[in-house]
């Protein structure tokens, strides 16, 4: 389990909790801290995390830097405020065995009380940034299956094979890595595990305008031109 974090001191803690409730309990924990400012380094030690703090440059570069630390067969990348099922390492094991998949990722399904976490959210946008995971969720399983950074789980070898993320692109990354999986074996969208991702980037930035900065980048990713670094996402 590889947790890049970067001042996550509030929502920590919940993700962390999850991850005790699995029904797995024989798993690695690792928090790959980007130098916060805040209580993020103490928050992880307290679960009994593996902590190292390095400076990178993108999520892709955040996540390389703690597969290098892992030893498991199998890699989940976790956002440090995605929470995941009781029961989600477990699936993602067998999903490994029954397909001999190089990659799994599940559904991810927002939390009811999301906008109250980040406060004074209208219904209208909150009934808006749901659908817009909703019908992502779907688009990801059925046309063009790719996962989400906020949760995903990688076989290690594969993962070494193919190079780990693209440390260059500082958004679209999952959608990338994800495209060179499916070169070399099964990526499988198993909506029978469960992940809550927050949609607090989305609320703090604006549905529309979140979503205006994810096409930009993609198609700058595409048309192989660099990405500046944005600030709404990290």
């Amino acid at each position: 389990m590889i947790i890049p974090a970067l001042n996550e001191e509030r929502f920590l803690p919940l993700t962390l909790e999850s991850l005790r409730s699995q029904t797995v309990k024989d798993f690695e924990l690792i928090v790959k801290d980007g130098l916060s400012k805040d209580g993020t380094v103490e928050t992880a030690e307290k679960y009994g995390a593996k902590v190292f703090s390095k400076n990178d440059s993108s999520p892709g570069e955040a996540r390389n830097q703690g597969a290098k630390s892992a030893g498991g067969d199998i890699l989940v990348f976790l956002d440090a405020d995605t929470l995941l099922a009781s029961d989600a390492l477990s699936k993602f094991a067998e999903d490994f065995l029954r397909y001999d998949a190089v990659m799994v990722f599940p559904k991810y399904s927002l939390r009811e009380q999301e906008a109250s976490i980040e406060s004074k959210r209208g219904s209208t946008e909150s009934f808006l940034v749901k659908s817009w995971f909703t019908f992502e969720d779907f688009f990801r399983k059925y046309a063009d299956v790719y996962a989400g950074g906020m949760c995903m789980a990688c076989d290690a070898k594969a993962f070494k094979r193919i190079g780990g993320f693209n440390e260059n692109l500082k958004v679209c990354e999952d959608i990338e890595i994800s495209y060179r999986f499916r070169k070399i074996g099964p990526v499988i969208a198993d909506h029978n595990i469960v992940a809550y991702p927050s949609a607090r980037r989305y609320l703090k930035g604006g549905l529309v305008n979140s979503l205006l900065t994810y096409l930009t980048f993609r198609v700058q990713w595409q048309l192989g031109l660099a990405q500046p670094k944005p600030k709404l996402f990290r």
